[in-house]
């Protein structure tokens, strides 16, 4: 699996750029369309308190993204099933809404609201005589569900979620599959509903940017200047801190973000950020890292991200730690569909001869793994699949101290996506018995990596009896 610049997408002419460390790959020299996010712009540097303060003041509007995100799920959907895919819908659609299935059907609107919640409380006003949760104590960082009782006495289903375009996305994904595997009698009672439910649909998007929301949190909680920051896994990270007689952290959560911060770790200060509950998913995690370089004018932090990964096409890399040596922006969304793939190459100094180094794409949702889609980037030598990296490296390669940034990166596989729609034995669904199953590779990625940092003294192990409490992220 060892990647170099010769081999990577062989099939492909590419113009390397080594002061931004970008591969540009034309549009029409690829055989699939693929998108390209623009580069990020960033703020001039230590103007962090400004940001905040006028991104507490601006009262946030909301743009409908409907035609957009629906028509484009439609798009996913429909591959998905001409070219089959290990991706068991019914599971996939049922999730999150399959007890929920009569709300759903019986709504006037089914409506996605990504951003604050205070922000969309706001727009709605009075628009509702009720506006009641499905459920008690809901994770602010997972999505929110109500109902909205209309005065003419028909209502709304409102699902309020993190406002990125993604998060929409695999959400209407989620609500189209249902309609296809509701239970007989929901086909029955609501026959008329399922022969048209599109048009019920509604996104909804904050102008409000995750970036604004991610530095209003930092500042708000005094975090500033970290000299190392650590996303995915917090629970192992603290766990190696303690051992070394580090007092525990200062926790931080709400629905922008969920952190431990330790402002003395042996002498460094260390920032832990949470990657579940679609806080960070997708593209909202390169404008995390971009919020975390606004507030860090005086010092430049070590990046250290893990996160999980989907081999394509190689069954023996699920349970492994592979160290990602370049990244691909997979998106298909139609935004960007007239512009180049960009390709970031990763100066990961958690690469060794130890490691396996891979070659990975970012896709917005896992709908686009079809098994088409796996042979295709085979072809192109493409070996994991995941859904934050390219937007994290997006962020990292487009501050003009990029070259500084010192960045460690590992991908914990879960599953594989297989060229064969019968290769179900390590799909997504057991992503979560793989996570629990690593503590001791995780551990040990960790360790190696903050001793590196001068956090730890030295590498240690796992001990057996010790309490584990992996962190797992919402699949999507």
């Amino acid at each position: 699996m060892q990647l170099s610049l010769t081999t990577l997408f062989s099939a492909l002419t590419v113009t390397l750029s080594l002061s931004c460390s970008v591969l540009t790959v034309d549009k029409h020299l690829s055989d699939s369309p693929r998108a390209a996010s623009d580069h990020l712009q960033y703020p001039v540097e230590g103007k962090a308190n400004e940001i905040f303060n006028r991104a507490e003041y601006t009262p946030a509007s909301f743009e409908d993204r409907t035609e957009e995100v629906v028509s484009h799920a439609e798009t996913l959907i429909k591959r998905n099933q001409e070219e089959g895919a290990v991706l068991d819908q019914r599971w996939y659609g049922l999730k999150y809404f399959g007890k929920h299935q009569e709300l759903v059907l019986g709504a006037a609107k089914v409506r996605f609201f990504g951003g604050l919640e205070s922000d969309v409380r706001n727009q709605l006003g009075d628009q509702y005589t009720s506006f009641d949760p499905l459920e008690e104590d809901q994770d602010s960082g997972d999505i929110r569900l109500y109902t909205g009782k209309r005065k003419e006495g028909s209502y709304d289903f409102i699902i309020i979620g993190q406002n990125g375009i993604e998060v929409a996305l695999k959400t209407i994904i989620r609500l189209l599959y249902l309609t296809k595997f509701v239970d007989d009698e929901s086909k029955q009672k609501y026959r008329d509903k399922l022969a048209s439910f599109s048009p019920s649909l509604q996104v909804l998007l904050s102008s409000t940017r995750s970036r604004d929301e991610f530095i209003r949190f930092l500042t708000k909680h005094g975090i500033d200047n970290p000299d190392v920051v650590v996303i995915g896994f917090r629970g192992d990270v603290r766990s190696l801190l303690k051992d070394e007689g580090i007092s525990d952290p200062e926790s931080y959560t709400d629905e922008s973000l969920r952190v431990n911060w330790y402002p003395d770790a042996n002498g460094k200060k260390v920032l832990l950020v949470s990657i579940d509950k679609n806080r960070i998913f997708a593209s909202r995690s390169g404008e995390l890292i971009e919020a975390i370089l606004a507030i860090s004018a005086e010092n430049l932090p070590s990046i250290t991200l893990l996160t999980s990964s989907g081999a394509i096409d190689a069954p023996e890399m699920v349970g492994k730690i592979v160290t990602p040596t370049s990244t691909k922006n997979g998106s298909t969304f139609p935004a960007s569909r007239d512009k180049g793939t960009i390709i970031h190459i990763i100066r990961n100094k958690a690469a060794d001869e130890a490691t396996i180094k891979t070659a990975s794409v970012s896709v917005e949702s896992v709908v686009v793994e079809t098994t088409a889609w796996a042979r295709d980037m085979k072809d192109l030598r493409i070996d994991t699949v995941d859904q934050e990296l390219f937007h994290i490296m997006n962020a990292i390669n487009s501050s003009p101290h990029a070259a500084k940034i010192n960045v460690f990166i590992g991908t914990l596989v879960t599953d594989n996506v297989s060229s064969n729609a019968q290769n179900t034995e390590l799909t997504l669904e057991n992503a979560g018995k793989v996570i629990s199953a690593t503590s001791d590779s995780r551990r040990k990625f960790f360790s190696k990596i903050l001793k590196k940092l001068g956090i730890l003294n030295k590498e240690t192990r796992w001990m057996p009896g010790r309490s584990r409490s992996p962190e797992t992220r919402a699949f999507g």
